[in-house]
């Protein structure tokens, strides 16, 4: 849920301006040592949505994934659950904002990753108008490497 108990007229409060439908407009991963990726491509498709009420949605794919042969979507063969899913992020639960240190906590209920669910996802954001950058911080990769992701999203509407 919104933390309200922080000083300040709701209006400025960070937790209330975040409220609303995000697109994603960018999606890149900084590697320690290597060029940044783009991991969604060039163009990633995405919204995120935080509600008043504390929940939140992020819905992320990489454009131009090839539909499965067979019209049941359950006998999609394996290397089409590969290419369907390496290229899409989803999860949804609650979150929490930390107006003090900036960060936005999202806590999944829901993911497409099971690695996720209940996992606090920390990340730290700047909001001007309507954009919104989150940023994760660093975290080891299966060789140790660092990896940061930078996420810049436009306000659809307010909701």
């Amino acid at each position: 849920m919104l933390n309200t108990s922080q000083a300040g007229p709701a209006a400025e409060r960070i937790s209330f301006r975040l409220v609303g439908v995000w697109t994603l407009l960018s999606y890149t991963e900084k590697k320690e040592g290597c060029k940044d990726t783009n991991p969604l491509g060039p163009e990633p498709v995405g919204i995120l949505i935080y509600t008043l009420d504390g929940f939140v949605s992020a819905q992320l794919m990489k454009p131009g994934r090839s539909a499965f042969q067979s019209r049941d979507w359950h006998k999609g063969t394996p290397e089409e659950y590969v290419e369907s899913g390496s290229g899409y992020i989803a999860y949804c639960g609650t979150y929490e904002v930390d107006e003090v240190n900036r960060t936005v906590t999202h806590i999944p209920t829901v993911a497409l990753l099971p690695n996720l669910i209940h996992r606090r996802q920390i990340r730290a954001f700047e909001l001007n108008g309507d954009r919104l950058i989150l940023l994760t911080a660093g975290v080891a990769d299966a060789d140790g490497v660092l990896v940061s992701s930078h996420l810049e999203w436009h306000r659809l509407r307010k909701i």
